[in-house]
C-alpha cells in the first residue's frame, strides 16, 4: 500500500493512464489480466524485458517465448508439468505429484500451476508434448457423446426390437 500521498499520486497517474489507453484501445481487461502477471514477474525477466526496451527490441519478446519454451521441454536436467484444476492445489496433492511426476520421468519436476473452474473437478496434466486429461468436464463430455451415438430400441408388442 502507498506510504504517502505524493506515492498515491504517482500510483493512480500511472494506473489512470493504463485505464484510459485500455478503454481507448477497448483491451481494459486484457491488459489488467498482463498488468497483474507483469507485476508476479521475477527479477531476471524483468532484466531481460528491460534489456529489450532499452535496445528497442521489444518486437523479439514472442520469438524469444517460443525458443525458451522449446529449449525448456529439451531440457535433460528439468520437466515442467503443467497441473490444472479446480481449485488451487494443497500443499500435500502438490507434494504426491511431485514425487510421482519425478519417479515417471527420472528428472528434477518444477509444477505449472492452474486453476480452471470451468473443469468442475478432476486434473489435466501436461508435460513434453504430452497430455492427461481426467477432468469431470471431459468426463461428462464424453458420457454426452457415448449417450448421443446409442440407438435405443423397443419391442413392440408382438413384434421384433426396432430403432427409434
Amino acid at each position: 500500500m502507498p506510504t504517502s500521498r505524493r506515492e498515491m499520486k504517482v500510483l493512480e497517474t500511472y494506473a489512470r493512464s493504463l485505464l484510459e489507453a485500455g478503454k481507448t484501445e477497448g483491451r481494459v481487461f486484457q491488459d489488467l489480466k498482463q498488468l497483474e502477471a507483469l507485476a508476479s514477474m521475477t527479477p531476471e525477466l524483468l532484466e531481460v524485458l528491460k534489456a529489450l526496451v532499452e535496445r528497442d527490441q521489444l518486437d523479439l519478446l514472442p520469438r524469444i517465448a517460443e525458443l525458451y519454451r522449446t529449449m525448456t521441454e529439451e531440457d535433460d536436467d528439468i520437466v515442467g508439468l503443467t497441473v490444472t484444476t479446480a481449485v488451487p492445489l494443497d500443499d500435500e496433492l502438490r507434494a504426491q505429484i511431485k514425487e510421482r511426476y519425478e519417479k515417471d520421468f527420472g528428472k528434477k519436476v518444477f509444477l505449472i500451476e492452474n486453476v480452471d473452474p470451468s473443469i468442475i473437478g478432476g486434473i489435466v496434466f501436461e508435460a513434453r508434448g504430452q497430455r492427461r486429461d481426467i477432468s469431470v468436464k471431459t468426463q461428462l463430455r464424453a458420457a454426452r457423446d457415448t449417450l448421443a451415438s446409442v440407438h435405443l430400441t423397443h419391442a413392440p408388442q408382438g413384434g421384433d426390437a426396432t430403432h427409434v
